[in-house]
């Protein structure tokens, strides 16, 4: 049995949750949504180079996902019009441009078709490589072509074949944040706007004024699809990035969103302070310890004021 540094497991009756076992301990959460003739793939984690085991025989996150969704039989098709057999054709969306998400998407450049956000281009066309901290981490940042710039609430088709998903635009935790909801199986990919018990990161790059008014959209995009989906008796669920896949996504926003507000009065538990790339960094996190958020103390002032709030951040700390 060949050893990875990648788990596989359903999700549900299309999709497969892979997580990458890192040496940054990212965790990252990668999921694949199947069809008949595509593969959707939604992130592809930190890259080859960065096993937690380095010894481990499979490091590509492709070659993994490929070969066990062989073994289940849904890797290739039949061409009716020529009765050949291919492999499916990759479609690869990139919830926002961090390496922890795009650290292996340089093994789908040259054959799939990728999506990113409109929102921000020159966040990604520009300097990449600083603003998805693959120059701090040291990991190659990859070069590749985007097949198409994603835009607010459009319902995603490719080659006539309806995706049954839909595009949010998304910027807080980065101007190109996007999430997707998947219609036929009720989940919210929220990447790292939304999830539990680490504090979402609000760094160099981050906005906190945008990224509240990202929770309040969608907020009320979700609570929509709820109560369309009230007669089957079901609710939206979150998969993110990280830690969450089967949150009640309606729930985690307004937990979020609470815990939004009390950092920004200053009334959350300050957790930790701490020095990161020479910056100041406050945690805070809701009494109940499962959301919050990890800012850099010049982003939470800048909210801070934009708001109308006056406490006063507790010094910096030296590292």
């Amino acid at each position: 049995m060949t050893t990875s540094c990648f788990s596989f497991t359903p999700l549900n009756k299309s999709t497969y949750k892979v997580v990458q076992d890192d040496s940054l301990n990212e965790l990252p959460f990668i999921y694949v949504k199947v069809y008949p003739t595509l593969l959707v793939l939604i992130d592809t984690g930190c890259g080859p180079n960065h096993a937690k085991d380095p010894s481990v025989e499979e490091k590509s996150i492709r070659r993994f996902i490929e070969s066990n969704l062989e073994k289940e039989g849904k890797l290739k098709y039949v061409d009716p019009e020529t009765n050949e057999t291919k492999n499916k054709h990759w479609l690869v969306f990139i919830t926002h441009t961090h390496y922890d998400h795009i650290g292996g998407l340089f093994e789908f450049a040259d054959d799939s078709s990728i999506f990113v956000s409109g929102y921000s281009q020159e966040y990604i066309l520009k300097d990449l490589g600083c603003n998805s901290l693959c120059c701090a981490f040291n990991i190659p940042t990859p070069k590749f072509t985007v097949s198409h710039w994603l835009e607010q609430n459009e319902h995603l088709t490719f080659n006539g074949v309806d995706l049954h998903l839909e595009a949010l635009i998304t910027p807080g935790h980065t101007p190109d944040e996007i999430a997707l909801y998947d219609s036929e199986e009720h989940v919210f990919y929220a990447g790292d706007s939304l999830y539990e018990v680490l504090p979402i990161y609000i760094i160099e790059t981050s906005n906190m004024i945008e990224y509240i008014a990202s929770l309040d959209m969608m907020l009320k995009y979700v609570q929509d699809k709820n109560k369309q989906l009230e007669p089957l008796g079901v609710r939206v669920t979150t998969a993110s990035g990280h830690i969450t896949d089967s949150a009640d996504t309606e729930k985690l926003i307004i937990e979020t969103q609470e815990c939004f507000w009390q950092t920004l009065k200053g009334k959350a538990v300050l957790t930790e302070q701490k020095v990161m790339r020479e910056k100041n960094l406050l945690i805070y996190m809701n009494e109940a310890n499962n959301v919050g958020f990890m800012c850099i103390d010049t982003k939470l002032e800048e909210a801070k004021k934009h708001f109308g709030f006056e406490w006063q951040l507790p010094a910096p700390v030296s590292a």
